[in-house]
């Protein structure tokens, strides 16, 4: 099964705002929610997630953080900024694959603070850990180094005398990704990928669908 990847821009005072303090304290589910999106189907799929927090937490069906937590930082991010769709691209596949020194760049959830998410076992290091599944957070210190290792894939040779910018990854996809990193690091903000938030071929999409940008939808400005 491949993989339908967003980038989502977000910044770390909106994922404590979001997400952190919604772990800290259930009761602000509902107001965090509306300021998100007044829209009723919006709403439906946020008002759930939240309410899964408890049962995660509990380790009720023992959901990773990659699956569960993490995932719903990308959902958030989706409502707040522009995101960018690839096909089978991702920073976390080419720290497996090709540039391991990628992998620093992650921060597992649990990593970014106290708080109950901190106790939670992780095994995704904060990278996406396989379908329906969200990486840690790219601080926005760290988004200039995101830019260099990406661009440095042209100068690594591939396949048959091409980059492996040419040959590991997609053309698109790459197009994708440097616009996200272009737009986090223009704005101070951090950055999420996630694995199947949208998957188009499906018309499945759990976060705010006018927000996603594509090649294939001639949409990439912000």
């Amino acid at each position: 099964m491949g993989f339908d990847v967003t980038f989502h821009p977000i910044g770390a005072d909106q994922l404590r705002h979001f997400l952190f303090d919604v772990l800290d304290d259930g009761s602000l589910a509902a107001a965090r929610a509306a300021e998100l999106s007044a829209e009723p189907k919006h709403r439906k799929v946020l008002d759930q997630l939240y309410e899964s927090f408890p049962e995660w937490l509990a380790g009720r069906g023992d959901p990773p953080v990659g699956n569960s937590f993490a995932v719903v930082a990308a959902v958030i991010a989706g409502f707040l900024h522009p995101y960018w769709y690839a096909r089978g691209t991702a920073l976390t596949f080419l720290a497996e694959e090709h540039l391991p020194e990628i992998k620093s760049l992650f921060v597992p959830l649990g990593r970014l603070g106290p708080g109950p998410l901190a106790a939670l076992p992780d095994e995704s290091r904060g990278m996406i850990y396989g379908n329906e599944s969200a990486s840690g957070f790219i601080p926005p210190q760290k988004i200039a180094r995101a830019q260099e290792l990406l661009e440095s894939l042209g100068d690594r040779p591939g396949r048959a005398g091409l980059s492996l910018l040419e040959t590991a990854v997609d053309e698109e996809g790459v197009e994708s990704l440097q616009a996200a990193l272009l737009y986090c690091r223009e704005r101070g903000l951090g950055m999420v990928e996630a694995a199947d938030v949208v998957v188009p071929i499906a018309d499945h999409c759990v976060t705010n669908f006018e927000n996603m940008r594509a090649p294939f939808l001639d949409k990439m400005e912000p």
